[in-house]
């Protein structure tokens, strides 16, 4: 959601391969928390479109930089050819990430 803001529910859920309405309560749980934003979609206002809000992206931030740290913490304790082997693995890494990024079809679909 971070990567595609403005979103529609029925689109996440068709990325996610969920069931609009299990999208629907976990997006009311986020908007309750704070972490989403609901705003009406120009084009059709019956529909929605979500957004992170600042305090999603600030925790986030967080994240990632936490693990970043943690990971090269670990990385540092890999010898110079695990460290190789890593870096030539990156390839088919990218390969198999873009491959997960594929829309998945929503149960029942």
């Amino acid at each position: 959601m971070p990567d595609e803001p403005g979103i529609g529910v029925g689109r996440l859920a068709r990325r996610l391969g969920l069931h609009a309405s299990n999208v629907s309560t976990i997006v009311r749980g986020l908007v309750g928390r704070g972490l989403l934003a609901r705003e009406p979609d120009p084009a059709d206002r019956r529909a929605v479109r979500l957004q992170p809000t600042a305090q999603s992206v600030a925790d986030l931030r967080m994240s990632e930089q936490n693990w970043a740290e943690s990971f090269a913490d670990t990385l540092a304790t890999l010898t110079d050819d695990q460290r190789a082997a890593l870096t030539a693995a990156l390839p088919a890494l990218r390969a198999l990430t873009a491959a997960g990024q594929e829309t998945p079809t929503a149960p029942g679909e």
